[in-house]
């Protein structure tokens, strides 16, 4: 699932199985949906986000920008 910050249009893909195959058919619906301009995805550190076979297609896609939270986020500060 994604959602615009600028608008709060919801973009969602519903899959029997979340594989690197089914992550990168929602990128390209996301492409899709939105035509023009730059893309900036904020994503988990699941395994499909950043599996090798996915890397051409990020490689070519150049509108296509993915940003990763940092492992275990949100840290909690305990002080």
């Amino acid at each position: 699932m994604s959602i615009d910050y600028e608008t709060g249009r919801v973009t969602h893909r519903e899959v029997e199985e979340c594989d690197t195959a089914a992550f990168r058919q929602f990128l390209e619906q996301i492409l899709e949906a939105y035509p023009e301009g730059k893309i900036v995805m904020v994503l988990d550190n699941a395994r499909i986000h950043h599996a090798k076979r996915l890397q051409p297609f990020l490689q070519q896609e150049k509108r296509l920008t993915l940003v990763f939270l940092p492992k275990y986020s949100p840290e909690k500060d305990i002080s």
